[in-house]
């Protein structure tokens, strides 16, 4: 699993600032038995960090000053893995693999989001959260040394329906889904597309949903019934698309 600290959010501009990995071993229904490697490592991005990155990492210029990530390093340990887990892979996926090009084959497991916490009882998904509900301790969020251990803490504990966090996302993760992605003038649908579970990809300008296989046909006859000028396009998406 991996945790990234960055200056920003994008990772097309924004650089890595602190990176951490612990590579760890499991039994096949999910139960990890032991951690057989780490990486750590802080990055110079060669201007200031703002103040808001300042508090929300702990990190400042000084101690960042000439620091560099063992790229080597970092990809030895991380390439050893089936897949990469993170606790909100959509944002650590994008820094990882412009940083660290040698692991941009592995699949990708998010805790956040293959884990449907609200249907097993909880009330919120941040990793602190998640913990406290389960009477563990989590240090300081947004340090990545302290998130890579919160979150295999998390994934080692076990939901209602008895299975580890780790067995239940790794299973949802490699489900095969459908995205739809909506084009168009979408002004008077937006209110029905919400209604139906769509989102707005600002990057792309379009609205989206992932759905099981069997829910893609009668969505895309939905919106084309309703909403005929609208273009519908259908993309198949497995573990190693889902968090590009």
């Amino acid at each position: 699993m991996i945790d990234v600290e960055t200056e920003g959010l994008d990772p097309e501009t924004d650089r890595v600032i602190e990176i951490a990995a612990a590579l760890v071993q499991s039994y096949a229904e999910g139960r990890i038995t032991s951690i057989v490697g780490k990486a750590y490592g802080l990055q110079d991005p060669g201007r200031p960090l703002t103040p808001k990155i300042a508090v929300l990492t702990g990190l400042s210029d000084a101690k960042l000053e000439g620091q560099a990530i063992d790229i080597g390093k970092v990809t030895a340990v991380i390439a050893r893995a089936d897949a990469i887990l993170a606790h909100g892979a959509q944002f650590d996926a994008g820094f990882v693999r412009r940083l660290l090009p040698g692991v941009a084959h592995l699949p990708w497991v998010c805790s956040l989001n293959d884990i449907d916490w609200r249907g097993h009882g909880f009330d919120g998904r941040s990793l602190g959260h998640l913990l406290m509900q389960q009477s563990l301790f989590a240090r300081k969020a947004h340090t990545a040394g302290d998130d890579v251990t919160a979150t295999i803490n998390l994934l080692a504990t076990v939901l209602p329906n008895g299975r580890t966090v780790l067995a239940e996302a790794l299973a949802n993760a490699q489900v095969t889904t459908i995205r739809i992605d909506v084009e168009g003038e979408t002004f008077d649908a937006k209110a029905d597309l919400k209604r139906r579970g769509y989102r707005f990809d600002w990057s792309r300008k379009l609205w989206s949903s992932e759905v099981g296989e069997l829910e893609a046909d009668y969505e895309e006859s939905w919106i084309t019934r309703h909403y005929p000028r609208l273009r519908v396009r259908r993309t198949l998406i497995t573990w190693h698309e889902r968090y590009c």
